[in-house]
């Protein structure tokens, strides 16, 4: 608790003593013990100890010297009148002969020049003196003014504006905070209410401490409120500096709080840091990774120089769950935006070896940073495989954008592309734009369609490639970019090169790792299979016909226009005439548009093997393609341990988002979906391995179950395999 004593002339008016006294107790939040002094009190040995010192005057001042303990720590009170109160002198007529009314004429003279310094100058302010009172001087006055002084007003006097007490300023609170060294945010709020409620001359005094709060609120957000540690140290390596997290991280709260009070960080001494830690802090490189309390830090090393004078250093320590967390929070957000792979390669239906080396393929790539370029028909799912690369690489958890390159014209695809500074262009936006490229920073682009883009373009891409640089249109600006590139075609580049319709530079660098996508005339084992997957439990009504007409069709538009297909039997229940009538590819005949179709009311048991003629490739029949998706159900058929413990992860890792996963009833409710019965007990013991595997986090509550990173690698690793 800190001490003032405020020390006046005399204690005849106790209002305005008590006033100052509470004005000061709430300013600051009664962490003060405030003592009233009557000066005329005082004796030969009279010795006034205190934190702080109030003059009431400054004559008083010289007076009380030998009388109190400390000068230096005195301040001479200044006063102000309540800015409520400037309306009601304002409204009185220009030229106005108006009496000012104090307990002297010495401060009715104080109080005038107070008022005038407030811009009252439209009146004509006469400072009272009780003395000429007798002589009648003051009788043709009906106005008066007075700081709650109406004890002294004479009763002739009609307008009578009392203002009460008159308040302490608002230097002299800031002053007594200094010499306090009191310094919180509560008191600063009590200060800027005080202010505001003034009517103070000195604005721009005011106006700076105000910008100064706002820079001290601008450096708590960033700096003390941090999720960071925060260590400033001097070059002998004694602490200047921490924020909240490093008294936490370091054990020096309850110092660092008390050394607040004292408005001063530089009473830190050598002890504060331990000496492991100083000479920790002293051989750390530049970037390093640490190890404190159990948990992994990522410590950044910043000099501070002065004059290129090394002056001490900032360390910052960033936490890897923070870190994780914080990758987690992006992820989510990224997938708000859309700009993020939702498919992965456990969700590409295929049965067929053609399919399968394809698929290992892609995974091979996934793991490096090389450039890859899908080629295959139409409709065979390119954008699905270049999904799952990224989905299957280390930049899974930040964006993949897409964009198809013939879709727009050149000028319009350039600007998505590269981006645009403002007002380089028509309708370009006032800030300009960034460009796909740098909205896919650190994550993957793909390109679709990549043959279709223009020579100018072209050029462009290669520049790209080459140097991992980018300029925005209108900017002579040169962003660097870590992107991962997938490009896709339906188009013989080698062809297009030939013609000189396609750089063969670009091609090179574009063709570092070709994935073929098959189409579905040269995989028909995934015919069915995919069918199946399309209708449901419609499948069971589709005839054995309709499965041999439908394998025999060629599916130009591949699995795109089966899809399609399945759509038009979902729709209308009958396959479109294409499928019909396969041999004369009759596209416009007209008649029947429609396959006929016999609904059984059991579905139909088939032991004859269709195989599709000319076709290489295994052997299918119905029993293979029950009605409900075959991946999920050959496994629930005859599930090993493994295979069960595969699937529950693989659950658990399609349910993980930032701030919850999934729990054991939905878990239960999954499997049961697949029709796997389990019990509660059961599936809690697998949990448990799993969590002590460290390839999941249980979180108790409604948290449930996420993956963790070894969890994923885990699945990765073992669909490799």
């Amino acid at each position: 608790m800190k001490t003032v004593a405020i020390i006046y002339n005399d204690i005849t008016n106790m209002p305005a003593i008590k006033h100052n006294q509470l004005t000061v107790e709430k300013i600051f939040d009664k962490r003060v013990e405030v003592t009233n002094y009557c000066f005329s009190d005082f004796k030969e040995d009279t010795v006034i100890t205190a934190d702080a010192f109030l003059i009431s005057n400054r004559k008083l001042l010289s007076k009380v010297d030998p009388y109190i303990s400390n000068l230096k720590n005195s301040i001479i009170m200044e006063r102000s009148i309540q800015s409520a109160m400037l309306p009601s002198i304002l409204n009185i007529p220009v030229g106005t002969d108006v009496l000012v009314i104090n307990d002297s004429y010495a401060t009715s003279k104080d109080t005038v020049y107070a008022l005038y310094e407030l811009g009252i100058g439209h009146l004509n302010l006469i400072p009272y003196d009780m003395d000429k009172e007798s002589s009648g001087i003051y009788r043709h006055l009906n106005y008066a003014i007075t700081p709650g002084e109406t004890r002294f007003v004479p009763s002739y006097i009609k307008n009578v504006i009392n203002f009460y007490h008159r308040m302490l300023s608002f230097p002299t609170l800031l002053r007594l905070s200094e010499i306090l060294c009191l310094n919180s945010e509560v008191i600063t709020r009590n200060l800027i209410q005080h202010l505001n409620s003034l009517a103070e001359t000195n604005k721009n005094y005011h106006n700076k401490f105000l910008d100064n709060q706002l820079m001290t609120q601008l450096i708590n957000l960033i700096v003390r409120d941090s999720a960071s540690a925060i260590l400033v140290v001097n070059a002998e390596f004694s602490l200047v500096y921490s924020n909240e997290q490093a008294d936490i991280l370091f054990h020096i709260k309850d110092f660092a709080a008390s050394s607040r009070d004292n408005a001063s960080r530089n009473s830190f001494q050598d002890s504060i840091l331990n000496q492991n830690l100083v000479d920790l802090l002293k051989n750390t490189e530049a970037n390093s990774i640490i190890e404190l309390n159990g948990e992994h830090y990522i410590l950044e090393k910043s000099p501070l120089l002065l004059m290129e004078e090394q002056m001490g250093y900032c360390f910052t320590f960033q936490s890897e769950n923070y870190l994780r967390q914080m990758e987690m929070n992006l992820n989510h957000h990224l997938r708000q935006k859309g700009l993020f792979a939702k498919y992965n390669f456990t969700d590409i239906m295929y049965t067929s070896s053609v399919m399968e080396q394809t698929i290992l393929i892609a995974k091979q790539a996934s793991v490096t940073d090389h450039t890859v370029l899908i080629r295959g028909e139409s409709g065979t799912g390119k954008e699905l495989i270049a999904q799952s690369i990224h989905n299957f690489s280390r930049r899974r958890n930040y964006p993949f954008v897409a964009i198809n390159c013939n879709t727009l014209p050149e000028s319009l695809l350039e600007s998505q592309l590269f981006g645009y500074e403002g007002g380089s262009f028509t309708g370009a936006k006032k800030n300009g734009k960034p460009g796909l490229f740098e909205q896919a920073n650190q994550g993957t682009i793909f390109l679709d369609e990549i043959g279709d883009v223009s020579p100018n373009l072209q050029s462009q891409l290669l520049r790209v490639l080459q140097e991992k640089q980018i300029m925005r249109i209108g900017s002579d600006k040169i962003i660097d970019l870590d992107v991962r590139i997938i490009a896709a075609t339906n188009q013989d580049l080698e062809k297009l090169v030939a013609e000189g319709k396609f750089r063969s530079d670009l091609f090179y660098r574009l063709n570092v790792i070709p994935v073929e996508v098959p189409p579905l005339r040269e995989r028909p084992e995934d015919i069915l299979p995919l069918l199946s997957v399309f209708l449901g439990d419609l499948y069971k009504e589709v005839t054995e016909k309709q499965q041999a007409d439908i394998l025999r069709y060629p599916w130009p538009g591949n699995v795109r226009q089966l899809e399609s297909a399945a759509m038009y039997y979902e729709t209308l229940h009958a396959f479109p005439r294409y499928l019909h009538d396969v041999s004369s590819q009759n596209f416009s005949e007209e008649g029947n548009p429609y396959m006929p179709t016999v609904v059984p009311s059991v579905a139909p048991t088939v032991s004859k093997v269709l195989t599709p003629a000319g076709n290489p490739g295994r052997s299918v029949s119905q029993a293979d393609f029950p009605a409900m998706p075959p991946k999920a159900t050959a496994k629930s058929a005859n599930l090993s341990s493994a295979d069960l413990e595969f699937l529950i992860l693989s659950i658990i890792s399609d349910h993980t988002e930032p701030f919850h996963g999934i729990g054991r009833s939905g878990l239960l409710a999954c499997l049961k979906e697949q029709r796997i019965n389990m019990s509660d007990g059961k599936l809690r013991q697998i949990l448990a391995e799993f969590e002590r595997r460290g390839f999941i986090s249980i979180v108790r509550g409604r948290g449930g179950c996420r993956i963790t990173p070894e969890g994923a690698d885990y699945l990765e690793l073992s669909d490799i395999y």
